[in-house]
């Protein structure tokens, strides 16, 4: 992203594709919460989600049915997701510039 800024790309234009990146890109896992959320998509934490449901389901079938289990289902373990996304600041990085005032409102 080093490279995006050469004077004719707007500042607004660069937030909204770094707003609008595929999920399970670095920049949207660094802001829902760290490397280990790389990958888990919307559609991955729903299909998590309905997994845990089916073996809970599927073992209080067999708890209702008289049956017994060795051991309770285990859930998949989803990386929590931060409630906020945190403003995306570059002021620090070495090819930063100041805004120019066109794009300040006033």
């Amino acid at each position: 992203m080093a490279d995006i800024w050469r004077g004719t790309l707007a500042p607004r234009r660069v937030w909204n594709l770094s707003e609008h990146l595929p999920e399970d890109a670095a920049l949207a896992a660094s802001l829902a919460g760290g490397p280990e959320h790389r990958g888990w998509t919307l559609q991955t934490y729903l299909l998590a989600h309905l997994l845990n449901s089916v073996r809970f389901a599927d073992a209080n079938n067999v708890r209702v049915n008289g049956g017994k289990l060795k051991s309770d289902p285990k859930p998949v373990q989803t990386p929590q997701l931060k409630t906020e996304r945190p403003a995306l600041n570059l002021s620090r990085h070495p090819l930063a510039q100041p805004l120019p005032d066109k794009y300040i409102r006033g």
